[in-house]
Formats: C-alpha cells, structure tokens, sequence
C-alpha cells in the first residue's frame, strides 16, 4: 500500500478578469521533481483526489468553518510533495490524522452521496419478469440466493430462528419472489454484489473508499 499525507487546504477566492475563481496554493511553483514533472492538479488525482467540504464555505458556515469567504478541502499525496507544501504555504496547507481526514471524509465531504446507487433500467427489467421486487435488505437477499420454491419453508424457518422473531408479511412476499428469481438476479438486489441493479456507494464511507483505492495515511 502507498504510504500517502493527509493534506487540508484552505481554498479562497479571487477575481479573474471579472469572473470569481477559487485561489489554490500557488502548488506549480514547487519543484518539478516533487510533483511528478506534471501540473499539480494532475499530480494530486493519481492518488486520493479532491475532497471538498460540502457544509461550509462559500457563502455557508458553521463551526467547523465560519469564513464564508473560504472553503476546506482535503487531497492526499507522497510525502515529499506534502513536506515541500507544508513548508512553501504554511498558512493554507496544514496537515491532519487519518482519523480527521476520516471524520471529514463521512461527515462533510461525502454525506450527502446516497448509500446504495439504483441502476433503474436492470430494476426495470427485473420488476417485468417478476412484478414487484424486494426492498434493498442484504442479509435477506443473501440468504435465499440459490434457493428453490422446494427450499422456501426449510430456509424460512431458519432465517426465522436467524433472526429470533416471526418474519414479517412482506419479508415473506418477497421470499416468495427471491425463489422464483434466477441466482444472477437475486444477486443484482444485492447491493454488495457488482452486478448491475443496487449497488453499494464505495465512495460514501471513508473505510470503502480507502479499502478500494489501498493506501495508508502517514501519522502527523
């Protein structure tokens, strides 16, 4: 795993001719050699990319950040571009823990992206095979993936004991339709799977995102 710093940057805003920009570090003007001989902008996207606050700046704030005139982003990169912008732009570019690139990550730069992602066209094409089908619950979905009308009351009673109650009447309708499913569409209700239908958001959470990108965060 690539050993990257955690990098929060204060991004303000300046005229450009008359139309308003965002004013980032002058990053270009470090050496070449710590930026890959490439435009930074470039350079930084090789890795973790941007990640912009998405609560504050720009005209909204909050404690985290009461400038409206100014935003946070956080982008993560090797050590020896972090070092020379630490040390060229001290009073814009500051570096955090994992834990707060992390806590920043879930709670401001990506709260707003949904947890699981609807493919519409496969939904529809498996609700005309199948009428309605069931509601995203993954355990569910998992548990009668392979199973047959003939399984259905065997593989009731044990979810039921799995889960310790009685099973609700819809979960029962829609285990009624998952064993009349073909394996490859039950598993296109399961959002961890990748077939195309729901899918799981792997840049909601800070854990998934950096589980698929495989990367380690320097300690400050």
């Amino acid at each position: 795993m690539e050993l990257l710093v955690a990098l929060r940057i204060k991004i303000g805003r300046k005229f450009e001719g008359r139309q308003m920009v965002n004013s980032y570090p002058a990053f270009n003007s470090m050496p070449a050699n710590v930026r890959g001989d490439m435009d930074w902008s470039h350079y930084i996207d090789q890795f973790t990319c941007w990640h912009y606050d998405k609560k504050s700046g720009f005209g909204e704030q909050d404690d985290y950040n009461p400038s409206t005139q100014m935003q946070y982003g956080v982008f993560c990169v090797p050590p020896a571009f972090a070092e020379t912008a630490l040390a060229a732009f001290p009073e814009q570019v500051e570096q955090i823990s994992e834990e707060e690139f992390a806590e920043f990550y879930d709670s401001r730069a990506h709260e707003h992206e949904p947890e699981v992602r609807y493919d519409e066209g496969a939904l529809n094409g498996l609700r005309a095979r199948y009428g309605d089908i069931p509601t995203v619950d993954t355990e569910l979905i998992e548990f009668f993936t392979n199973a047959t009308e003939d399984d259905e009351a065997p593989l009731s009673a044990q979810y039921k004991a799995k889960k310790g109650r009685n099973l609700t009447a819809q979960e029962k309708q829609h285990i009624k339709t998952l064993v009349k499913m073909t394996s490859g569409d039950c598993k296109s209700l399961n959002p961890n799977h990748p077939s195309p239908g729901v899918r799981k958001n792997k840049n909601r959470f800070y854990a998934d995102f950096k589980s698929r990108r495989g990367f380690t965060i320097k300690a400050k």
